[in-house]
């Protein structure tokens, strides 16, 4: 799943279903046809080809936080999805990573044909930008990342056991260059460049053709003993799929059981209190890419 999305998740506090009935963990299946979660997976697996109309919905546990993506268009090398039925999102079909024209270099969160044992690295430089109440502003990120399709593994979700793809992901983050027109009543001080890393745990199923559940944790990457999306540590972020849909009659809907937001908590092993540098916002506010150069 892509950092773009997680950030949607984390935002929209006004978007989504709510989640009145807690009690609500057992997912509703429809009877046919079998939507097939606990096939088998043949190894390799090449690129996902969806039908279009197919729908999935992302929670990470917070109230009203839901987000829906359906599946509009498949080209040879693209998918074009809706977003809550508004903004469409382009993606490449062989690495599940949004499509960016600013971007330089390539991002590769997955690589078709999956098969376990498979490893990559990529890396890419693309602006960044963040709207915020007290203004916007821009800057420019890096990021270098390795990644690893671990095994195969039956992982329990919302939908139910599913048979997945477990690929982990270590990356490695650098801002600099902060830069804003509208930030008037705001002074800011420092030199604006931050380092900072995420590790990752994702499950990918076939059988659903995108990422199902997924662990993230960031931290300072000069601390010498680095975290792991293993632990339940109270910075973890956990995004899960809480319903699935097919043109040809599959549904399944759930209530969240592992997703989770951070606690409201600097990332690891940076400065804990609000202060006027811009390294603070850098490092608070997760990465965003531009859609457009700067104004």
């Amino acid at each position: 799943m892509n950092p773009s999305i997680l950030k949607r998740l984390r935002c929209r506090g006004a978007i989504g279903i709510t989640m009145l009935v807690a009690a609500l963990t057992v997912p509703h299946v429809s009877a046919a046809p079998a939507c097939g979660f606990d096939e088998p997976i043949v190894d390799p697996q090449g690129a996902p080809a969806p039908l279009p109309g197919t729908r999935w919905t992302y929670s990470n546990g917070a109230s009203r936080s839901e987000l829906t993506l359906q599946l509009q268009t498949v080209e040879p090398q693209q998918l074009a999805l809706s977003i809550d039925g508004e903004a469409v999102r382009h993606e490449w079909r062989e690495t599940y990573a949004d499509v960016n024209p600013l971007r330089k270099g390539e991002k590769i969160l997955l690589r078709f044909p999956l098969s376990v044992g498979a490893q990559w690295q990529d890396r890419f430089e693309e602006p960044g930008e963040i709207r915020a109440s007290f203004g916007s502003y821009r800057y420019d990120y890096v990021e270098e990342s390795s990644s690893r399709v671990v095994a195969v593994e039956t992982v329990r979700t919302a939908l139910g056991d599913v048979n997945a793809y477990r690929i982990e992901r270590d990356a490695r983050w650098h801002k600099s260059n902060p830069r804003s027109d509208d930030m008037k009543r705001m002074r800011l001080e420092g030199s604006g460049a931050v380092d900072g890393m995420e590790r990752s745990i994702s499950w990918y199923a076939p059988s659903v053709g995108r990422v199902v559940l997924r662990r993230s944790i960031k931290a300072n990457p000069n601390y010498r003993h680095y975290p792991t999306a293993e632990n339940d540590s109270p910075r973890l972020m956990v995004t899960e799929l809480v319903g699935f849909q097919r043109p040809d009659g599959c549904r399944v809907e759930a209530a969240p059981t592992q997703a989770r937001v951070p606690d409201d908590l600097p990332p690891l092993h940076y400065p804990l209190m609000l202060n006027n540098r811009w390294e603070f916002l850098l490092i608070r506010h997760q990465h965003v890419p531009a859609v457009s150069v700067d104004r």
